[in-house]
């Protein structure tokens, strides 16, 4: 009997720990969570100091700055975490690169941006148990923030991690010059 208990024991521990690792990797995360890691494609837009703050927004340093997505999914799998601001088709075609076989999708939705008028501003994140299947984009001072749209809640048990990746359309009066991602 006090073998059987002790196996017990050793099985509900092995259990426990196999278990933990992955249910930590599942909490939904929010985009306040922290500074994520910016790759930059591109510096301030033509003629902007480097102090400024690329134009005005409808609130100059709050609220929402995107005028829609040209690119969103939200999947499991890993993917990169990249944010960055593209100012051009080679931007763009080096932001895709990042996500292997979805980099034609991106791109082709986003093919038709007035990059004389508009932005793109893209962001990849994990969003751990909850999938997202939209985001808006906000500003506060020089700092972008990416809020999710209404979403399922998360299930109850959480074998991999959500990916975002999307793709926002900015006007380029809308962006600070030296955007700092969170």
């Amino acid at each position: 009997m006090p073998t059987r208990i002790v196996r017990g024991a050793v099985s509900a521990s092995l259990l426990v720990g196999a278990v933990l690792p992955l249910a930590a990797g599942c909490g939904q995360q929010h985009p306040g969570d922290g500074p994520r890691p910016s790759r930059s494609s591109g510096g301030p837009p033509s003629g902007a100091s480097p102090g400024s703050s690329g134009g005005a927004s409808p609130s100059p340093h709050g609220g929402r700055i995107d005028s829609g997505l040209a690119y969103v999914t939200s999947t499991s799998g890993g993917v990169p975490e990249v944010h960055t601001v593209v100012r051009d088709r080679a931007g763009l075609d080096a932001f895709a690169r990042h996500f292997g076989k979805r980099a034609d999708a991106i791109t082709a939705e986003a093919r038709n941006t007035d990059f004389s008028r508009s932005a793109l501003v893209g962001w990849s994140t994990t969003t751990g148990c909850a999938r997202w299947p939209s985001a808006t984009l906000k500003r506060s001072g020089d700092r972008l923030a990416l809020i999710p749209g209404r979403h399922p809640s998360p299930p109850p048990e959480c074998f991999a991690p959500f990916h975002l990746i999307a793709v926002f359309v900015v006007p380029k009066e809308r962006l600070p010059s030296e955007p700092v991602f969170s």
